[in-house]
């Protein structure tokens, strides 16, 4: 008889929660490639913060010029709309801390100094938990702020979890948040992203996605947020970062 497949023999809940967390009660930072990243991967689990007092900052890590892909707008003009765009939506999420960093929009992971400024921003903020796009995500922008998390962590010396955001594509959780009570204010706050919502309908996505991953939870949970939670001690462990931390065996392992 051969070997048995390993993911044959797997539970129903190794693959997906059957059950919600609750990640509040943390100091936290939000790492947004652009502008509306933060409220679609994880606005309702940061009115979730905030409502329970923890302290929340958000870092937008580009300027988010490419998002207007039809050319409508002067560059100038364009990028304070997204930046008053993003105070607006944010301030619908509750009172929290904004810092817009100059890098240029597609341009992240080519971009010098940039692992370094987050790994200072590490020490600085000291937070408990970090948000930030998955390995998984296409956009490149959103890779790369992903890889200089991972990097920048390798030479932190203090504990902390990342939780890995489902943005541009999904990917396989270990975390579901109940977002059902702040749904509304998440709402709003991706509809106040005129800008991108002109482009592609955004809310209407991100919101469906939030409705599918309450698929295993219990009666009452309409919406949640998915997220593949590391602790920054497992990152170390990991023989190298990459579409293999979030699937496959690397996954059963570690997780």
């Amino acid at each position: 008889m051969g070997k048995r497949n390993w993911c044959n023999t797997m539970s129903e809940d190794q693959f997906v929660p059957f059950h919600t967390t609750d990640l509040t009660g943390k100091r936290v930072l939000v790492l947004a490639p652009h502008p509306d990243d933060e409220t679609i991967g994880c606005g309702g689990s940061m009115a979730l913060h905030i409502a329970a007092g923890d302290p929340v900052k958000v870092v937008f890590l580009t300027n988010g010029a490419k998002g207007d892909m039809t050319g409508r707008f002067e560059r100038q003009f364009y990028l304070s709309l997204r930046q008053e765009e993003a105070r607006k939506a944010c301030d619908c999420l509750g009172r929290m801390e904004l810092e817009f960093w100059p890098y240029e929009d597609r341009e992240l992971g080519v971009s010098p100094g940039v692992q370094e400024r987050i790994g200072e921003t590490l020490k600085t903020y000291a937070p408990d938990l970090v948000y930030v796009p998955s390995p998984l995500e296409f956009h490149p922008d959103h890779r790369a702020a992903s890889a200089f998390l991972c990097g920048a962590v390798q030479l932190y010396d203090r504990s902390c979890d990342i939780a890995f955001c489902e943005i541009s594509q999904p990917l396989r959780v270990n975390r579901l948040v109940d977002i059902t009570s702040v749904l509304k204010q998440k709402t709003r706050a991706l509809r106040i992203y005129r800008s991108q919502l002109d482009e592609r309908p955004y809310d209407e996505v991100a919101i469906a996605l939030n409705r599918f991953r309450s698929m295993t939870l219990p009666e009452g949970v309409t919406h949640a947020e998915g997220f593949s939670l590391w602790s920054v001690d497992k990152l170390r462990q990991a023989a190298y970062i990459g579409c293999s931390l979030l699937t496959g065996r690397f996954c059963q392992d570690f997780l």
